[in-house]
């Protein structure tokens, strides 16, 4: 009896005692913490990096580490020699673990000690892993801002001759605001007029739509489903637009776009690449 309760006694011991490692190592660390301090925390956070490679390998599998410490009035010389021992600290760590690693580590370790960081709730230590492969991985540019497009009526008839957009979704139909028979409105940015010449009423009253694509900088043409057909006319060949094909036909400036009997000029304005801005 007496020894099943020192065996109960001792397994509540050591589950308080590994409660208490748990939170020591799971604290974050303070403003104060010394450069020691903050090379050890560098050197857990990397060991949680490690990933299995199977048949009972590990394997650490980058080629640079960026440390950014945040930490004001910090002497910057102090942590810049004491983190001078990071990579072979890392590889050491590594060798022990029995893991694999690239060779070599490109290590990187930046300090900002300005007041500017005193008082914001980033943390003390943050650290990035990366590989060749994210280097050399092109990064997203920005959105591009879509082009100025010009469009001119050669067939049918119009609310306007011509029109300028800087719209990435140009809506073309019969009437400005047509309801199909659920009652739902669509709003024509280039409206056909409700007329009888023999052209103009074939026309759809939902018929077709320009559409920017921001990834390519390129407007694309879809025909959304009228009885009359879809086109687009350049250098004397007719570019058929399959009714609801989801990837659409490319568009040029010059192009002429035959929607039934009608026809649209297109005319889009290049980017200059040196500046961002539109130019004709």
């Amino acid at each position: 009896m007496r020894e099943a309760h020192v065996s109960a006694r001792l397994r509540h011991i050591g589950r308080d005692l590994q409660s208490k490692l748990k939170e020591f190592f799971d604290t974050p660390l303070e403003q104060s913490a010394t450069p020691i301090e903050l090379l050890q925390a560098a050197l857990d956070e990397l060991e949680k990096k490690i990933q299995p490679a199977g048949r009972g390998r590990r394997l650490f599998p980058y080629d640079r580490v960026v440390v950014r410490i945040s930490q004001p009035g910090a002497d910057a010389v102090a942590v810049d020699a004491i983190f001078a021992d990071l990579g072979p600290r890392l590889m050491d760590r590594l060798a022990e673990l029995k893991c694999e690693s690239r060779d070599p580590i490109d290590v990187q370790v930046s300090v900002e000690t300005s007041a500017a960081a005193e008082g914001t709730t980033s943390p003390v230590l943050t650290l990035e892993c990366f590989t060749d492969q994210d280097q050399q991985r092109p990064r997203p540019g920005p959105p591009r801002s879509c082009p100025s497009v010009t469009i001119t009526v050669v067939k049918g008839q119009c609310a306007a001759a011509e029109y300028v957009f800087l719209e990435p979704v140009i809506a073309i139909g019969r009437t400005a605001e047509p309801a199909d028979a659920l009652g739902q409105v669509r709003f024509n940015h280039v409206a056909f007029e409700e007329a009888r010449d023999g052209i103009t009423e074939t026309v759809g009253r939902a018929h077709a739509r320009l559409q920017f694509d921001p990834e390519s900088g390129r407007y694309h043409l879809f025909n959304e489903g009228s009885s009359n057909p879809t086109s687009i006319i350049r250098g004397g060949r007719t570019i058929r637009v399959a009714p609801r094909d989801p990837r659409g036909v490319r568009v040029q400036s010059g192009d002429q776009l035959q929607l039934g009997r009608a026809v649209l000029r297109i005319t889009i304005a290049a980017a200059d690449d040196s500046t961002g801005l539109i130019v004709p």
